[in-house]
Order: C-alpha cells, then sequence, then structure tokens
C-alpha cells in the first residue's frame, strides 16, 4: 500500500537505498528491485558496491508507478506511459486517455467497496443484535436493493 504521509520530502537524503525508497513508499524491497529492473524507474543509478541508489525524481517515478499499478493499469500500460512521458508534449493526448482509463477504473473499485461496506455495515449491525438478544431484523431485500438500487442495474461484483 502507498503511504502518502509517511515522510516529509526535506528531512530525507538526496540519494535513497532500496530498502529506504521501499519504506517510503510503503511497499517491498522485491517491489522496488523488480520494477527497476523492468525499467520503470528513469533516473535510478548504481552506488558503491553496484547498490541501487534512487533520488528524488526517481522516487517519483516508482510512486507513479505503484499508484498506476493500483489504479489496475497493466505492467506495459505503466510502461508505455513512461515512454510516452519522455517522449514529450506531443504524446500528452494519449498520456490523457491511459489517465482517463485508470480513473475510471478507480471510480469502479470504489463503487464495489461501497457497495460491500454497505454490506459489511449491515451484518454487523444484524449479529449485533442477536449477539444483544434483540429479534433476527434481517431483511433480504436489503441485498436486493443494494444491487439493484445503487445503480439501477445490476452490479456484478
Amino acid at each position: 500500500m502507498i503511504d502518502f504521509e509517511r515522510h516529509e520530502p526535506a528531512i530525507l537524503p538526496a540519494m535513497y537505498t532500496v530498502k529506504e525508497t521501499a519504506e517510503l513508499l510503503g511497499t517491498s524491497v522485491h517491489t522496488v528491485r523488480y520494477y527497476d529492473n523492468l525499467g520503470l524507474i528513469p533516473g535510478t543509478s548504481r552506488g558503491t558496491g553496484k547498490q541501487r541508489l534512487f533520488d528524488d525524481d526517481a522516487v517519483e517515478w516508482l510512486f507513479v508507478c505503484l499508484a498506476l499499478r493500483k489504479a489496475g493499469m497493466p505492467l506495459k500500460d505503466v510502461k508505455k506511459y513512461i515512454s510516452l512521458y519522455q517522449k514529450g508534449e506531443e504524446t500528452v493526448p494519449e498520456r490523457y486517455g491511459l489517465m482517463l482509463e485508470s480513473r475510471k477504473n478507480i471510480l469502479s473499485e470504489i463503487r464495489q467497496n461501497e457497495l460491500c461496506l454497505k454490506f459489511l455495515d449491515r451484518k454487523l449491525e444484524h449479529y449485533g443484535k442477536i449477539m444483544d438478544g434483540s429479534p433476527d431484523t434481517w431483511d433480504h431485500d436489503f441485498i436486493r436493493k443494494l444491487i439493484w438500487n445503487d445503480s439501477g442495474s445490476g452490479h456484478g461484483m
């Protein structure tokens, strides 16, 4: 999971190791190395002993990669996005399209998570009442309403 508030950039050193980068972004060292091996992190350098080092720009690129993956973008499209970015302004429309598709994926996932949360909250309320000795108030219409009323059509989880 990406940790957006873990560190303040002003207090961090100029170059980061794999471990420091992983901790900063809340991911694993394996993921950092994997993305670097795929060529997804422009600006990676090697220090003494061939240790990978990441400057602020490289960390930012890794963050972009992680965010796009979390948004459901396949790695091949993440790589395409980076390549397009490096080609310059003439690729903005295509990059915009990739971002728009990722945004749609995130919104869909948010809607599905909200639906699941409504279901879980209702089930917790239901079981809490049973444990308190209150009468069983479960209504199967609740699920039907979740499925059909939230969007006017089925949600198809």
